[in-house]
């Protein structure tokens, strides 16, 4: 399994093998293109971004550009899931790696219309949370028991102090 230590690492990792996929299909990506993949409001990114977000915005349709990379990423997955279980485990660690950012890679890589989640560790972001039935119900109860638990210790403690001291 592999590891990254750093945010630079992972979408280095992920960007290689979106570029790659991309040549392989024999559409590979143009520079902006490339460059965009390293997008990112507040972690690491390339240096001249600005300028290549400028000229994306100018020259790009970006729900086009987000279905395309989408796309390619929804083909290493499946491909990874049917051949290669350390390149989906790579993968996977990769974007759990970036999730604390925020990246638009990973925006890219969730608009391939996959149905499961971007990785097994995280929550599909199309994907409505359904919680199993009765949950609402056990998540109050569980409050009220911990708030009884908690009045009876307070209660218990109180009374124990004022037997102590007489």
């Amino acid at each position: 399994m592999a590891e990254f230590r750093t945010e630079r690492e992972a979408k280095e990792y992920l960007a290689g093998r979106i570029i790659e996929e991309a040549r392989r299909e024999g559409t590979p990506l143009t520079e902006v293109e490339r460059k965009m993949l390293y997008f990112s409001e507040s972690g690491w990114t390339l240096p001249d971004m600005m300028a290549a977000g400028e000229e994306f915005d100018r020259d790009y349709d970006r729900d086009e550009y987000e279905q395309k990379i989408g796309g390619l990423a929804a083909k290493i997955q499946a491909r990874d899931a049917a051949e290669s279980e350390q390149d989906q485990a790579a993968w996977d660690d990769a974007v759990v790696e970036l999730s604390e950012g925020d990246h638009y890679l990973l925006v890219l890589i969730d608009s391939g219309g996959q149905s499961r989640p971007v990785s097994p560790w995280l929550p599909a972001l199309s994907e409505p949370v359904r919680r199993p039935r009765g949950d609402s119900f056990r998540l109050i109860l569980a409050a009220i028991v911990c708030f009884a638990v908690a009045l009876l210790v307070f209660a218990l403690s109180t009374y124990l102090r004022g037997r102590l001291h007489l």
